[in-house]
């Protein structure tokens, strides 16, 4: 695979991320509304949802370059923080 199909690959396994990490953004919102923090359901959802992230970025690890992924979270973290200036909740 060349550098450029290389990083069309990247790029399309980071959006899935960004996905997948507003998914897991909003299943945390739901249990913490849904659970009192001191709720044994409230902190055994955080762990695993926490172990799922986790385990995806070392899925992206071990299929690119550390300094590739690194670079395209902190992209994707940019642009999340530009949408909540131009877009606040």
């Amino acid at each position: 695979m060349g550098p450029i199909e290389n990083e069309e690959k990247l790029d399309d396994v980071m959006a899935y991320y960004k996905t997948i990490r507003e998914a897991l953004s909003g299943l945390t919102e739901i249990v913490n509304i849904n659970f009192n923090e001191k709720d044994f359901y409230h902190a055994a959802a955080i762990d695993n949802l926490k172990a799922l992230h986790d385990n995806i970025v070392e899925v992206l690890k071990s299929s690119f370059t550390p300094r590739e992924i690194r670079i395209r979270l902190r992209e994707l973290e940019f642009n999340e923080k530009e949408a909540e200036i131009v877009f606040p909740l």
